[in-house]
């Protein structure tokens, strides 16, 4: 794999510069895919508590507007 530290001359403070940026770079990703996947969830979830009837939202303690509401809520708010 040709990374960008490797392509450059062998200046010790220009690599050390680069490696970092792609390590943080490589971190940036890694949690914007953890966000995605946490909205991808909170998505799915208010999909099925839409999908629930009224004797399946008793049993896990919610009335129908506390379902709606929480259906509702704007995903970067969960």
């Amino acid at each position: 794999m040709v990374t960008i530290s490797r392509a450059l001359p062998r200046a010790p403070s220009v690599r050390s510069y680069v490696k970092r940026l792609e390590s943080q770079a490589i971190e940036l990703a890694h949690r914007v895919l953890a966000v995605l996947y946490r909205w991808d969830g909170a998505y799915r979830d208010s999909l099925k508590l839409r999908e629930m009837d009224g004797r399946l939202l008793e049993d896990i303690g919610l009335s129908r507007r506390q379902a709606e509401q929480q259906a509702d809520k704007l995903l970067w708010r969960i």
